[in-house]
Formats: C-alpha cells, sequence, structure tokens
C-alpha cells in the first residue's frame, strides 16, 4: 500500500513520510524475522516458500491497487487525501496488533519480543500522528482544487522520484 500511495504523492513532506515509513516497515519486517528465528520459529523449506507467495501476492495487490488508487476521487489531491485517511486507518490497526503482541510476549514472560513490539508500535504511533498532522492541509488541497478550481496537482509531473 505504501509503494502505490508514494507513487502518487507529490514529492514534499508527506511522500517524504511515507518514504521513510515504507524504509522502517523493512526494517520491522528483518527485526521480526530475527526475533523469529531466535524463538526457533525459523522458516523451514516451505515456509520460505510460503513467505515468498505471501510477499508476491502482497506486491501485486498493492501494484494492483494503484491503478484503483487512481480514479478514487474527483481529482489529485482528493486521492493523496483518502490515501492519507487509507494510511490512518492501517496504522491503528498495526498499533493495534503490536499493542496485543506485546501483552501476550509479556504473558508469556518473552521481555525481548515484548520490547521488540513496544519499539515497532512507537514507530507505527508516531506515523500515524504524522499523517494525522498532515490531513488538514491535504484537505485544504482539496478545498482549493474542487471548490475554488485552484488545483495544483498533477500526476505526470509530481509523481517523479
Amino acid at each position: 500500500m505504501l509503494q502505490s500511495q508514494i507513487l502518487m504523492t507529490p514529492k514534499g513532506r508527506y511522500r517524504s513520510a511515507l518514504e521513510s515509513h515504507l524504509r522502517e516497515t523493512r526494517d520491522h519486517a528483518r527485526r521480526l524475522e530475527l526475533r523469529m528465528a531466535a524463538l526457533g520459529k525459523g522458516r523451514d523449506p516451505l515456509q520460505s516458500i510460503v513467505g515468498f507467495a505471501e510477499s508476491t501476492v502482497g506486491q501485486v495487490l498493492a501494484l494492483g491497487k494503484a491503478p484503483l488508487d487512481l480514479i478514487r476521487g474527483s481529482g489529485g489531491e482528493e486521492k493523496v487525501l483518502k490515501n492519507a485517511k487509507d494510511t490512518c486507518a492501517t496504522e491503528a490497526w498495526e498499533i493495534a496488533t503490536y499493542t496485543a503482541l506485546e501483552r501476550l510476549a509479556r504473558a508469556a514472560g518473552d521481555a525481548e519480543t515484548a520490547e521488540l513490539a513496544m519499539s515497532i508500535r512507537g514507530e507505527e504511533e508516531r506515523m500515524y500522528d504524522r499523517v494525522l498532522r498532515e490531513i488538514p492541509g491535504l484537505t485544504d488541497a482539496v478545498m482549493r482544487a474542487d471548490v475554488k478550481g485552484n488545483g495544483s496537482y498533477v500526476l505526470n509531473r509530481d509523481r517523479g522520484g
């Protein structure tokens, strides 16, 4: 989802936030894999194949979502705002997931996994807050474009990267 949103978001503060969070998300996956391996939950060959298939399907779905994102809303500004709202929902889900993981790990006596979940949750909370702070400006851009006829978003020009 982040990859498709980055492709559609004009250069600037919000796009930088998305790019930064994509790097964080990849790091989260790496850290979780390391922790699973330390717990003896490493992947056997079958799990590796399933994991690769899941990753590939996820990438295809994200790329497949990009064309749908392009037709959402009346203009580029509205598309970016709708994507930001989607990101808020996703971040809230991730925060809840890491909250549950931390609690389960603590209940199981696994302080290291609990600390990892708490650390990742903190990064998700910061991203949620960052995106939420962008919503007013993105909303103002929709107002300027759709109500006042002063759109500034041109997909082909602003997508670069």
